[in-house]
């Protein structure tokens, strides 16, 4: 059964769990001054425990609370919103990662998900355009989107991502990705398409992460996918292992010298 909790109770239990350094992580990383700083795997784990429950993801949304948001995108019923509540929610934010955590684990589900990525895709904000290449994302993985012109969209993609703010053009090389993961037919002009548009993100790649280059996270993700690992996954479970292993093997205690040799008992006896 899930539990029940009101949401003045599962606001205290939030801040109880608070960890400052993880707290000034997510407001370097864009996440507001309204967050307490409570580690995602604990928040899945209220989640667990609460289930489904779509009014108090309304009531925990409607805080502004980081944290709460999160949750709350764990709790929202996908099918009870409307278009508007949809883009009530996602419009006026500012952080990518809420952005994506709505879109992922509500959006994407809901009955509303192509009228939303249909209007983000040709709207101008920058975050609800990041938006609506997700959803299509999405909606591509799950068999939603049939009738897509998937040569014209992937037209389009190589079209819009040189020109397009940062944050929209993590979101198109993630739809030309989930294009070439999940739709084999198209898979090698994807990542010809990858291939012109080249390395467009210069950031460094952090150790044990894929490639944001479309050719390298197909090759990556298909790997995956059947059993394979990457070099940079090798790496890390290596480097993983080596941390949790004994600083230093313990050794067997070193015998203790004797003064002298005793003679044997054959020498001993005439």
């Amino acid at each position: 059964m899930p539990k029940t909790m009101t949401l003045s109770q599962v606001m205290k239990q939030l801040e109880s769990q608070a960890d400052e350094k993880v707290r000034q992580r997510y407001v370097r990383d864009g996440a507001g001054d309204n967050v307490f700083g409570v580690l995602l795997g604990k928040l899945r784990g209220l989640a667990e425990e609460l289930g489904t429950n779509h009014g108090l993801g309304l009531e925990l949304w409607a805080t502004g609370n980081h944290e709460a948001r999160i949750l709350a995108c764990m709790l929202l019923d996908p099918s009870a919103l409307t278009e508007k509540e949809g883009r009530a929610l996602l419009e006026p934010l500012s952080n990518p990662t809420l952005v994506d955590e709505l879109v992922g684990r509500v959006l994407v589900h809901a009955p509303i998900a192509e009228a939303l990525q249909v209007r983000w895709m040709d709207g101008s904000k920058e975050l609800p355009r990041r938006a609506g290449w997700k959803l299509l994302a999405g909606r591509i993985a799950r068999g939603l989107a049939k009738d897509l012109d998937v040569p014209a969209t992937l037209a389009r993609i190589e079209r819009e991502l040189p020109p397009a703010p940062y944050r929209v053009k993590e979101g198109i090389n993630f739809c030309l990705v989930w294009i070439g993961i999940h739709l084999p037919e198209y898979r090698a002009e994807a990542i010809a398409i990858g291939e012109r548009l080249g390395r467009w993100d210069t950031r460094p790649i952090p150790k044990g992460c894929t490639s944001s280059y479309a050719p390298e996270w197909i090759a990556a993700s298909l790997a995956l996918r059947q059993g394979e690992k990457t070099e940079a996954r090798k790496a890390m479970e290596s480097a993983a292992k080596a941390k949790a292993a004994p600083a230093r093997k313990k050794t067997a205690p070193a015998r203790k010298k004797t003064a002298g040799k005793r003679p044997s008992a054959s020498k001993g006896a005439r």
